[in-house]
């Protein structure tokens, strides 16, 4: 079985790092990106199985990610989580809306996250 690569896209470091620090204990390879930007880019440059995406981030947010990512040419049909802070049942509806795969609001527990990855992973929900 090959691992599975998890790209993180978070504009903090200590949530890219904690999060990417819990998956890694699970077998996951993950890489990193500070924005929406910096993760179409690395995209493009290799083979990513599901991306973890904050809402709030510069030059490119969550949701413009993920429309970008939906009606692109690299993997329309890639799994994506929202992990955010924000309780905003509009943004929600938004983020599910633009084709976020599952919505999840920090803090969360390491066991929740690793099992919701692990059900979309496994072409669940």
């Amino acid at each position: 079985m090959t691992m599975k690569r998890i790209l993180i896209v978070d504009d903090s470091p200590t949530i890219r790092k904690l999060v990417g620090y819990v998956l890694k204990k699970k077998g996951y390879v993950t890489e990193e990106a500070e924005d929406g930007m910096d993760a179409m880019e690395r995209l493009g440059a290799s083979e990513i199985d599901l991306v973890i995406v904050d809402l709030n981030m510069p030059n490119m947010d969550g949701i413009s990610f993920v429309k970008n990512l939906r009606n692109g040419y690299y993997n329309p049909n890639l799994p994506v989580v929202m992990l955010t802070t924000t309780r905003d049942g509009d943004l929600r509806e938004e983020a599910l809306g633009a084709g976020v795969n599952m919505f999840l609001t920090k803090p969360i527990q390491p066991e929740v996250l690793v099992d919701k990855i692990e059900s979309l992973l496994a072409g669940g929900i």
